[in-house]
């Protein structure tokens, strides 16, 4: 058998507060929720969000990188929801980018990525 890759497990203490945040918060497809486990469709990866009573550090959890349409408006999204914004929103010559802390400490990474008219313009500048 080869290795394949399944899933990323996230430690949560809530998991149906969990599958709110990341379901209203970003809009991910919940395809599996009991007390203990959640699985959701994040554009074919799957997130599992796992129950746990113990104290995990979050610092060096992995970072979920998604793309978004408005990063100002999921910011706030996730915010209303008890994510918190980590910096300020950049704006880079590929797109605004934010960090936001779940609740549970997980860090996402948001990408508003630039449209293709001013990807056109930013290439055209630097040429």
């Amino acid at each position: 058998m080869t290795t394949q890759f399944r899933q990323i497990i996230l430690m949560v203490e809530n998991v149906s507060a969990s599958v709110e945040f990341y379901r209203e918060g970003l809009g991910l497809k919940v395809n599996v929720v009991t007390e203990t486990w959640a699985e959701l469709e994040a554009d074919g990866t799957e997130i599992a969000l796992h129950a746990t009573t113990r104290s995990y550090q979050t610092e060096s959890s992995p970072i979920l990188s998604f793309h978004v349409a408005d990063v100002y408006t999921t910011v706030e999204d996730l915010e209303a929801m008890g994510g918190r914004l980590e910096g300020i929103v950049r704006q880079l010559s590929f797109g605004k980018v934010a960090l936001v802390r779940t609740p549970d400490g997980h860090l996402l990474n948001l990408l508003q990525p630039v449209d293709d008219h001013q990807l056109r313009e930013l290439l055209s500048y630097e040429s």
